[in-house]
């Protein structure tokens, strides 16, 4: 083949190649209300695509005091997400990531808040706030049912902030302001068959209701933040090997007085990742292989000094991602696959600085027909929910 022939194929090639691409990032954004046997209850518009990204849900689902997407969580072949609103939260799901309608469970449900949500059994549980003591709600896909009440016991209680499965148990902690955070675990789930299984607040006292709860090595694991000053906090990290008693891992911000939230929580390649919410230096990330030796991951939010917030770790596809709520220029997010190197895939909240929180204390993020969903916070449109489609250019890699 002569050169000439070899030039023409070359940019044909290429020129395919480009289309492919274009197609990919470009192509038709819209649902028809025919792509589901029952339509959603919101019509189904064009929706927002960025590169490598595309928005799943219309922008509050259609209700703009839908302000945060709080959790997202895979139950029975559909992806379900809740949402914050000062009307009442709502819960929406999806078979394909494309048409949503609303499953809000009927009265006497209640609340402005739904914190988070977990399959577990036979059942998706979610967590809410009162300020008369939180509730937990469970549905088996077709009908709702109250298993908590009165924030079991204790109107302090009033959220059910975070969730977690540990020795085929679910466990749930409590938003305290009172005597600090509770921990409570059923082997059932079902009404009155709930323990609390620490000390209030570890001993410590008042904690806010911002809590994460992982497993790593055998343990469980709650970050907590803990009242400093009346409005002040300090990040804490506590363990149990046998769900019942507890030990301090650190209570002094791994010696930042600035780190005032764990945020986050991921195990990871043999690894316990873990946000630290920091405000004055930058939030950053920390590791550890032994679940109490910690070793600093990041620098200064990725020399972002906005990046103060690093409200989300989690795996998908053999990669960890980290998810920075940033509230000057928007949300973004990083990953890495163990390597050393960390690659920036999404900056600017989406194209949309508004999308300030995302994946906001480790909820909203999951994997959903083998693809990454992430959930926003967005007080102006209403929380979006974003997919991944594909990483089509390296902004920015770092070690």
């Amino acid at each position: 083949m002569n050169r000439s022939r070899k030039f023409v194929l070359v940019f044909l090639m290429a020129g395919a190649f480009g289309a492919l691409l274009l197609t990919a990032t470009t192509g038709a954004l819209g649902w028809q209300s025919n792509d589901v046997e029952n339509p959603p209850i919101v019509a189904n518009s064009p929706q927002a695509i960025v590169p490598g990204w595309q928005q799943s849900n219309t922008s509050g689902f259609g209700i703009p005091s839908n302000n945060t997407i709080s959790a997202l969580e895979v139950f029975n072949s559909q992806m379900y997400a809740t949402t914050w609103n000062d009307a009442g939260a709502q819960v929406w799901r999806t078979s394909d990531g494309k048409a949503w309608s609303q499953f809000t469970p009927g009265s006497p449900y209640t609340t402005t808040v739904i914190y988070d949500a977990k399959a577990f059994g036979n059942y998706l549980y979610i967590g809410t706030y009162l300020d008369t003591g939180g509730e937990i709600w469970r549905t088996n896909g077709t009908t709702w049912e109250r298993v908590a009440t009165g924030g079991l016991g204790d109107a302090n209680n009033i959220t059910f902030s975070a969730f977690a499965v540990y020795s085929n148990t679910l466990y749930v902690a409590t938003g305290n302001l009172t005597t600090g955070v509770e921990i409570w675990r059923s082997t059932t789930g079902n009404s009155g068959s709930w323990t609390q299984v620490n000390t209030d607040g570890f001993g410590g006292g008042v904690c806010w209701d911002a809590i994460t709860l992982d497993t790593f090595g055998g343990y469980l694991y709650a970050g907590i933040g803990r009242a400093v000053g009346g409005t002040g906090s300090i990040a804490e990290l506590w363990r149990t090997n046998n769900g019942t008693n507890w030990n301090p891992v650190f209570t002094n911000g791994l010696g930042n007085a600035n780190n005032t939230y764990l945020s986050a929580m991921a195990e990871y390649k043999g690894h316990l990742y873990i946000g630290m919410r920091n405000t004055v230096n930058s939030g950053n990330i920390y590791g550890t292989t032994n679940g109490t030796t910690f070793n600093s991951i990041t620098t200064n939010g990725f020399y972002n000094p906005n990046n103060t917030r690093p409200y989300g770790l989690y795996v998908s596809g053999n990669v960890l991602y980290i998810v920075f709520s940033n509230y000057a220029t928007g949300a973004e997010v990083w990953k890495t696959d163990g390597s050393g190197w960390w690659t920036r895939v999404m900056q600017g909240g989406w194209g949309d600085a508004n999308n300030k929180n995302a994946d906001y204390f480790d909820k909203a993020a999951v994997t959903f027909n083998n693809s990454l969903y992430i959930g926003t916070g967005n007080d102006v449109t209403g929380g979006q929910i974003w997919l991944m489609l594909r990483q089509l250019y390296l902004p920015l890699i770092m070690r």
